[in-house]
């Protein structure tokens, strides 16, 4: 008890000292709080499964190496198929289809939603916590909800009971409200619905597997290594292996194809880990650098109570109950900071503030130990180990620990230095990748989903009701074609994905001249899609819709194809696939062949995907026009005419579908979106620099106003002897002005390869720029030597009288 009180009374008897510490260490542990409750959050993802160790996903191989998720579904029967779940070693498994796109009517409003039908398992596996009700799937007609979506529909109502018209049109009646599990999930769905709903669902269904604890997954892949030619996959080999749940969130190696699958960038989360590192070093050396000043103010009282008796054990517990005291009042404030900021890192740097009370606790906890002992030891090795008559002589010098100090603050500027020119070039990177030209047409283009894709085939329906299906569609699709040919609103419009999303089919084809396969990517387009993204013919010519049929073998390739397949002539070039492209029930003689394609026309590389990535090389077959009619309605608004076009589209949705939300996207806003990550990474580095700058100004204070008032004495004999204002100043700034030189020497060469080594593998680059070393000079230094000229000032126009009579 002794010894605390002994604590609060040095601390307080050095009050301004104490108020710096505290404050830079609180704005570096809140920093360095922030990042890590969000890494943590990142790499403990579907942690909430009780049996993670054991869970699989699986995922299909192609013989080129190409993975997607997949399942053990076989529709087909095909008697080439090996079902890698009848193994002894398989506890238990489920299946699962995403509907990210999918509907439900409440009353006469529809919602849009995201689904997951599966089975009673799913939750098994993935025990996502019940709120109400039952979290099984017992009859066919059951429905559960997630929390958010049970208030966006039934507000404060209980949801159990109430029922909801699903996009296949059955009635489906909510019977359990599952809440946000205790980890992040890969998952992100709003509805649950039983696979028995309905025989034939629409799309292709996920394996979700846990095996027997003690299971060699490595082992099961072996002995499924051989490759199958199935029919589903007209005959390409492919496998069915199992992925680790565990280290899915992560993995780039499997592709996915679904919007309400989500995956991390390990990446961010290693600049995020090294910007932590870098503000906690910060933030520890600013803390002892001021709390060797304060030891040094307090020399002669370790050396007396050295004289009187005081042992290590004494000299220890004391500076390690200071350094308590300091860390915990810092650590109370840095909490109310992460508080009170909580939604602005939220909404402006996204990133989520997720609650967990047990990990923020054992952090909390941990460096309210660990911090106090690591920045005890330096202070405790440099005074215990002292003699009493060295520190008592030490009280009024200065420069015994000027080293230390002075090294201290000068890594610390390093690393202000460093933040700052590379968070300048991440945001000058990002605003490069934005304003790049992607050689097609962006603005002002509108997407909107107009067609009800079914989540089912429904083949018990009557031959009458199919018709009648088949017939409403045909109309539903000839007026919306009426409506948008005849609408001042628009430029041109076509169905299909945005340019900037055709990097997900690949296939494998080869000069016919040559023998080696080349991977490329494979696409079928109208005219019309050409048309409205403005792509620009090199050689050859484009599609013509008199001439031209989805059934010849003829294809457009981009710079890169021509490139990567050596095409000198595209009069005389042959591409043969390695397999078929396309497939008729009415052409069973033709399907046995698979002839070479002809080029008809080369066009200019654009932009596909992130510009980290190099232009991939594209193989371009005919489409009808208006063919791709189940997927995004794409359309160029006449300028000025957004909002209009808007009601326009909402409108013709609601005729056709019924009254409800309606969703849309620019494609500016999209491309936008794919570098949100960058974006966010730019902006996180941007603000933790200027903490960064303010912790070390922060030290720079403190350190420089101890060393000021060490040569009052020097400075009042000085102007005695007629030193002048303009002498005093250079003389009092030189050591500093020296120590940010040095800094922003070792920092420009760091800088830079860090950066390098960052863009390496970028196929676009932003150049490395000098003014991004200019800028962060500029600036650091503007804002350290502001603060030193306002403490040497006041030193300068100190009383000489004064300070000699004192003396």
């Amino acid at each position: 008890m002794k010894t605390i009180r002994l604590a609060w009374k040095a601390l307080a008897r050095f009050r301004t000292y104490t108020f710096i510490n505290i404050l830079g260490l609180a704005l570096s542990l809140a920093c360095v709080l922030i990042i890590l409750r969000y890494i943590h959050q990142e790499v403990t993802v579907n942690h909430f499964c009780k049996d993670l160790e054991n869970t699989y996903l699986l995922y299909i191989e192609y013989e080129d190496g190409r993975r997607t998720i997949s399942s053990n579904e076989d529709r087909n029967n095909d008697p080439n198929f090996i079902d890698p779940l009848n193994d002894p070693s398989i506890l238990k498994s489920t299946r699962w289809i995403n509907f990210p796109e999918d509907r439900i009517t409440v009353g006469k409003q529809i919602y849009n939603v995201k689904t997951v039908v599966t089975d009673s398992v799913f939750l098994q596996i993935l025990p996502y916590p019940s709120v109400s009700g039952i979290s099984s799937l017992k009859s066919p007609n059951d429905a559960i909800i997630t929390r958010r979506l049970a208030e966006r529909l039934f507000g404060k109502e209980n949801p159990i009971g109430k029922t909801m018209t699903y996009s296949t049109g059955d009635i489906v009646t909510v019977t359990g409200v599952i809440g946000e599990p205790t980890t992040k999930s890969f998952l992100d769905f709003d509805l649950i619905i039983s696979e028995r709903l309905q025989h034939s669902w629409s799309r292709l269904s996920n394996s979700l597997v846990q095996l027997i604890p003690g299971t060699d997954f490595k082992k099961l892949n072996v002995k499924n290594e051989k490759f199958m030619k199935l029919r589903c996959h007209m005959d390409a080999p492919t496998r069915l292996q199992f992925f680790p749940l565990k280290d899915f969130y992560f993995d780039k190696t499997v592709r996915v194809y679904n919007n309400n699958i989500r995956k991390g960038n390990y990446n961010n989360i290693l600049v995020l880990a090294v910007v932590t590192i870098a503000l906690l070093i910060i933030g520890l050396f600013n803390f002892i650098n001021i709390y060797t000043v304060m030891m040094l103010k307090r020399a002669r009282e370790f050396g007396v109570k050295k004289v009187y008796g005081a042992g290590a054990k004494d000299v220890f517990a004391q500076i390690f109950t200071e350094n308590f005291i300091l860390t915990g009042m810092a650590l109370c404030i840095s909490w109310c900071i992460i508080e009170i900021t909580g939604g602005m890192m939220e909404h402006v740097l996204r990133i989520p503030q997720t609650s967990n009370t047990e990990f923020s606790a054992t952090l909390s906890v941990g460096i309210l130990i660990l911090l106090p002992l690591l920045t005890s030891i330096y202070p405790f090795i440099r005074y215990n180990y002292v003699s009493p008559s060295v520190s008592i002589r030490s009280v009024n010098a200065g420069g015994h620990s000027i080293v230390s100090r002075v090294l201290f603050l000068f890594v610390q500027y390093i690393i202000t230095f460093v933040l700052i020119i590379v968070s300048l070039f991440f945001t000058k990177q990002v605003r490069f990748m934005l304003s790049a030209d992607l050689n097609y047409t962006t603005k002002d283009i509108i997407q909107c989903q107009l067609y009800a894709e079914r989540s089912s085939y429904d083949i018990n329906i009557s031959d009458e009701e199919w018709e009648r299906r088949k017939q409403r569609e045909k109309s539903n699709l000839a007026y919306i074609k009426e409506e948008m040919d005849h609408s001042p609103l628009f430029i041109r419009w076509e169905y299909g994905e945005n340019p900037n999303q055709l990097d997900d089919n690949y296939i494998n084809v080869r000069n016919a001249q040559r023998d080696e396969f080349k991977q490329v990517i494979y696409s079928s387009l109208s005219n019309k899609y050409i048309e409205l993204f403005g792509f620009q013919l090199k050689e050859g010519r484009l599609w013509n819709d008199s001439v031209d049929q989805w059934t010849d073998y003829k294809m457009i390739i981009n710079e890169s194809a021509k490139s990567l397949l050596e095409i000198d002539n595209i009069e005389t070039a042959l591409i043969q696939p390695e397999r078929r492209l396309w497939w008729s029930l009415s052409k069973s003689e033709e399907m046995k062949k698979n002839p070479p394609y002809q080029v008809i026309g080369v066009i200019k590389d654009f932009k596909i995907g992130h510009l980290s990535k190099t232009t991939p090389p594209l193989f371009i077959v005919y489409e009808d026009p208006r063919g791709s009619y189940r997927d995004r309605l794409m359309a160029q608004i006449v300028p000025g005419k957004k909002q209009e076009a808007i009601a326009f589209l909402k409108k013709l949705r609601d005729e056709i579908l019924g009254e409800g939300e309606f969703e849309y996207s620019f494609l500016e806003d999209e491309i936008a979106t794919m570098y949100q990550e960058d974006k966010r990474t730019a902006e996180i580095y941007s603000l933790f620099s200027i903490i960064a700058i303010l912790i070390s100004c922060l030290g720079l204070f403190g350190l420089s106003m101890f060393d000021i008032r060490q040569r009052y004495r020097e400075i009042a004999l000085r102007k005695v002897n007629g030193a002048t204002l303009k002498e005093i100043y250079p003389l009092l700034l030189k050591k500093y002005s020296i120590i940010l030189g040095m800094a922003f020497i070792i920092s420009a060469p760091l800088s830079w390869y860090i950066i390098s080594k960052y863009l390496e593998g970028f196929a676009n680059k932003a150049p490395i720029s000098w003014w991004l070393f200019a800028i962060a000079a500029i600036v650091t230094a503007f804002i350290s030597l502001a603060t030193l000229i306002w403490q040497i000032r006041k030193a300068a126009n100190i009383n000489p009288a004064k300070v000699l009579k004192g003396e």
